[in-house]
């Protein structure tokens, strides 16, 4: 269980230079964190819930009953059938032991009910109700893997997501310092929607211990990954100008007949001229122009005679699933044949699903799309990890 929490306090920076187990401390996220929540309904989905307002007063909530949080200007109201509880400045919701669940339900904004164990903080920050997850590491661990993969994946393909969400994790921890905690609970950081339900992840987990990914020097690698690549990764030099030697192209037969692997999309040629005009095209009427492209493999600009555009910038101008595309002319008619879905940049999940289903082991897919990095334990690794009081 997770120390007393002493509230909004002064924030203790632990600097762990060779050790920094989260789990000696729980990681804190922030739920429901693009939602300006106003209203949430607190609910004990198993077990009981003890709650105590100000570190103070204390009430218990049973299985099958439920409270309301309301924000009132710098306050949380707490009501329940029989009336108001109490106005408070920070709330802390803890299950009665292991077993318990503490079940979210947001009115205002209305959003889906998600379930959390161990301990949720509230308190009024900036127009909205703060949420905080207090969870151990593991449990963490299972629910962004579940959130992020779904059910019914390989033992190793959940293994080699494990290490890499563990290495997110202390790569990342202070992503969120300024705010009071470590992660929130969106792609920002890593998809988190509570408990996990599905056996096999935490058992995943658990067997990974603690491995992270480091480089030669012992720091935490940029573990990215994204859903397809297409069949050739991208390199983080060539997708965000920073080179990073183990984010270098790879060619991936594995993932090229999974689901995301293909996509297209139409755009009237007149449409599609207007929009290279806006970004500086200048058309030339004594020229045939050539609007076509060909990505047999991965290329950082697409270029109209002597007009370059980044590819990425197409992708975000018009909410691409990818830069791995192909332009082709057809009857007035732009097409553009695309491949894969996401930055394509490290670890391909449909590719990495494969692997697993033809038996590859789990350190062998994280190599196959990371180079030359080292399974390392978090106690040898260089890391530095915020803890909050």
């Amino acid at each position: 269980m997770p120390e007393k929490i002493h509230y909004r306090g002064s924030m203790l920076l632990i600097l762990s230079v060779l050790c920094g187990y989260m789990s000696a401390r729980p990681v804190w996220v922030s739920l429901y964190n693009n939602l300006q929540v106003q209203t949430v309904v607190v609910s004990a989905y198993k077990g009981e819930l003890s709650v105590s307002g100000d570190g103070l007063q204390e009430f218990v909530i049973s299985r099958g009953q439920a409270v309301h949080v309301a924000l009132h200007g710098e306050k949380i109201i707490v009501s329940s059938t029989k009336g108001v509880v109490g106005a408070f400045n920070k709330l802390n919701i803890t299950g009665a032991d292991a077993a318990s669940v503490v079940r979210l339900r947001p009115l205002q904004p209305l959003a889906e009910p998600r379930n959390y164990e161990e301990s949720v903080y509230m308190y009024a920050d900036m127009g909205r109700i703060r949420m905080i997850n207090q969870i151990d590491e593991k449990q963490y661990l299972a629910g962004v893997i579940e959130a992020e993969t779904g059910s019914g994946r390989t033992p190793e393909f959940y293994k080699a997501t494990a290490v890499i969400a563990r290495t997110y994790l202390y790569g990342h921890a202070d992503r969120h310092v300024s705010e009071n905690f470590h992660l929130c609970d969106e792609t920002h950081c890593q998809a988190y929607k509570g408990k996990c339900r599905h056996a096999p992840i935490p058992v995943a987990v658990e067997a990974t211990g603690n491995i992270i990914l480091t480089d030669k020097n012992l720091h935490p690698i940029s573990a990215t990954y994204h859903a397809n690549c297409g069949g050739e990764t991208e390199s983080a030099k060539n997708a965000w100008q920073t080179d990073m030697p183990y984010l270098i192209p790879v060619t991936d037969p594995y993932c090229t007949s999974q689901p995301s692997a293909r996509w297209t999309k139409s755009i009237a040629i007149d449409d599609w001229i207007s929009y290279l005009v806006k970004n500086g095209f200048v058309p030339n009427p004594n020229t045939v122009t050539d609007f076509n492209l060909k990505q047999s493999s991965r290329k950082p600009d697409y270029k109209v005679n002597d007009f370059v555009l980044p590819v990425k910038q197409i992708r975000n101008d018009w909410n691409l699933r990818s830069t791995f595309f192909s332009i082709s002319v057809e009857n007035g008619t732009v097409v553009l044949d695309g491949k894969g879905y996401g930055h394509g940049v490290g670890f391909c999940q449909e590719g990495a699903m494969e692997m697993g289903r033809r038996g590859y082991k789990y350190d062998a897919i994280i190599r196959f799309y990371y180079k030359n990095v080292l399974l390392t334990p978090v106690s040898e690794a260089h890391i530095s990890v915020p803890g909050f009081e």
